[in-house]
């Protein structure tokens, strides 16, 4: 690790790279990446890789909020490999809930997004393989990547214009006097701290007195063997899980939402209601195994909304967390904003996500 540095950043899941890149893309120089694992080691690496800002548009404070991460994520893809797969995506209407969808596909039209409301021939056109009696909303312009990926070849980019991205280093103190980071190889002094750490975020910025109500909600994933191209031709999101086909061949399931803190592994009883649920709108594929099971933690904030910008109390500290199921979507314009506060001192973060919404904590408690 370097002793100094200009901005060091805590994480390098997509959200840090992201970060990283759009500081450097500024004329940064001196950054450093400080990880406790590896690249993408924890919530990137185990995620679905969902691209859904049609499907999501509505669960933000505004739906310009997703316009601008679509084509944040757009212009990334551009450059950097991801495997996109503009496949569409089917949410599933279930009994009773017609209305809702309609008003869904109004509202979504309204915010600059594709949707219509498919059933009978041509939602079985869509999704040959589905057995669902009823609507399904679909979202031409959604769809997903290998994040993996993706955050490979951020961090290529960033080793080859001098970030230093050091892993295997958990930080132990982040320190405002500095500012400073802190880990068992030692401490590095830098102009800027970023603490992207995910669901670990609290964990290192309650020692700064604020702690944002971020905790990890473990999410599941299964999948088969490499099946045929076409098997499954969108993402399906059912009553609790959703299902899609990677482009290298497998077919995958899950998204359970487990509060369990930080224990790792896969329930084996999680596990069976994925294949319940995935055989009964599937039944082609009731004989296909899932081969592979994983799990991640996804960083859950207590509203509903990531957490960006500068840590309250603090001078020279930031965060970028908190963003839960979005975070592969939101990862690039997150790292924009971040990076206009940090270099330009205005604060072009929307309301709802700027960490002043929770306040430091009394002394003593």
């Amino acid at each position: 690790m370097p002793q100094t540095a200009d901005i060091v950043l805590v994480g390098a899941g997509l959200v840090g790279l992201c970060t990283a890149l759009s500081l450097l893309r500024r004329g940064v120089s001196g950054i450093a990446v400080v990880d406790r694992t590896s690249i993408s080691g924890e919530s990137t690496g185990a995620s679905a890789g969902g691209l859904w800002p049609g499907h999501e548009c509505l669960a933000f404070a505004s739906p310009d909020i997703a316009v601008r991460a679509r084509d944040a994520h757009a212009r990334l893809r551009r450059e950097f490999n991801c495997d996109f797969m503009p496949s569409g995506l089917l949410a599933l209407v279930e009994e009773g809930e017609l209305a809702c969808a309609r008003e869904r596909v109004r509202c979504t039209r309204a915010a600059g997004f594709d949707a219509e409301l498919l059933a009978g021939r041509a939602l079985a056109d869509r999704e040959p393989l589905l057995r669902h009696r009823g609507e399904a909303v679909h979202f031409p312009g959604d769809g997903s990547i290998h994040p993996l990926k993706l955050a490979a070849g951020i961090a290529s980019c960033l080793r080859r214009n001098g970030v230093r991205i050091c892993l295997n280093e958990e930080v132990r103190l982040v320190d405002a006097a500095g500012p400073a980071i802190a880990t068992a190889a030692g401490r590095i002094s830098a102009g800027t701290v970023v603490v992207a750490a995910g669901a670990w975020t609290p964990l290192l910025t309650k020692l700064l007195g604020w702690s944002p109500p971020i905790r990890p909600i473990r999410g599941t994933l299964l999948a088969t063997e490499a099946q045929d191209a076409g098997t499954l031709r969108t993402v399906v999101v059912g009553r609790r899980y959703y299902y899609w086909q990677l482009a290298c061949g497998p077919v995958a399931a899950g998204g359970s939402e487990e509060d369990v803190g930080f224990l790792e592994g896969v329930s084996d009883e999680v596990e069976a209601d994925i294949q319940r649920e995935h055989g009964g709108l599937f039944p082609a594929l009731q004989d296909v195994k899932f081969t592979s099971r994983w799990s991640g933690f996804r960083p859950f904030c207590g509203d509903m909304c990531p957490v960006i910008g500068a840590v309250p109390g603090s001078r020279g500290v930031y965060v970028s967390a908190g963003h839960f199921r979005k975070g592969i979507l939101l990862a690039p314009l997150s790292g924009e904003l971040l990076a206009s506060e940090i270099l330009e001192g205005c604060c072009p973060t929307p309301a709802a996500f700027r960490p002043s919404r929770f306040p430091l904590r009394a002394p003593g408690t």
